[in-house]
């Protein structure tokens, strides 16, 4: 794709050293309560800007195994570019087999520490590799999910064959992450963290053709984020009860204005991407 690739070195260096701030909970429960207010809540409920997606494809995920009447221990996920394991643990908090890949083999240890203090080192299974090259066996994953890991491995062309291979027949991807549609979302972007890890932007066109051989539904989101960005960039920290407060407004608007298709995926600052492998 002609994409600015970088090596593992490059992410161990930014996870060396590193352990998640949620690793401070006092057990598995308190873990699980304070990872959906600090990942999967939207901004104005007390979340990051990305908040609502990535609680958007959580929230589709289990709704995807539920329906099937069979309980969460059953099915196993795949967190891909787990980074430092906090959604790998949140979903084995829930019951969930969870395999963590990140091509960091720092992140995987600080993956394997947090799940190891939460006592769910046996529902955790995390391996420091390429997510195109996973050693995994054929149809041995019944759903993926990543939260901002998209824009991170797509510039890898053999990773979505490495889906289609592990995936079992009807088995879904699930991923959240920011969208570049809008070319005004761009100023928010840390572009020397960007080149150093050889991020993308995400457009419609990018995850359609990368995903091919799989079905593919596009949720576009989050067409206000771009002002919650910009209060937290020119407004005092001690004002992030108020940014919270005109957020709520921005969330309301954002669900009940009715516009195009096309506006709305230009206008969105986040995008939830599904993959079906039929």
């Amino acid at each position: 794709m002609g994409f600015n690739k970088v090596d593992k070195e490059s992410y161990d260096v930014h996870y060396k050293g590193t352990m998640s701030e949620l690793a401070e909970a006092g057990d598995k429960e308190a873990y699980a309560k304070a990872y959906e207010e600090k990942d999967l809540s939207p901004f104005y409920a007390g979340g990051t800007t990305k908040g609502y997606v990535r609680g958007l494809s959580m929230n589709r995920l289990i709704a995807e195994v539920t329906q099937t009447g069979k309980p969460l221990s059953e099915f196993t996920v795949l967190d891909a570019g787990c980074g430092q394991g906090e959604l790998s643990v949140y979903l084995a908090t829930k019951g969930f087999r969870v395999i963590g890949v990140d091509i960091s083999a720092e992140a995987c240890k600080s993956a394997e520490k947090l799940a190891e203090k939460f006592g769910l080192g046996d529902r955790c299974r995390f391996i420091a590799q390429s997510l195109g090259e996973t050693g995994l066996e054929a149809e041995s994953v019944d759903q993926i999910i990543g939260h901002a890991a998209l824009h991170h491995f797509i510039k890898y062309e053999d990773v979505p064959g490495e889906f289609h291979r592990i995936l079992r027949r009807g088995g879904k991807g699930f991923f959240a992450d920011s969208f570049g549609e809008n070319k005004a979302f761009h100023i928010f972007h840390n572009k020397e963290e960007m080149e150093r890890l050889g991020d993308v932007i995400l457009s419609e066109k990018l995850i359609r053709n990368y995903f091919k051989n799989f079905k593919v539904q596009l949720t576009p989101t989050d067409r206000f984020t771009m002002f919650d960005k910009l209060n937290l960039k020119i407004l005092p920290k001690g004002m992030t009860g108020v940014m919270r407060g005109i957020s709520r407004i921005y969330f309301v608007l954002d669900r009940i204005t009715q516009s195009s298709n096309r506006l709305i995926t230009f206008l969105s600052g986040a995008i939830m991407t599904v993959i079906t492998k039929e």
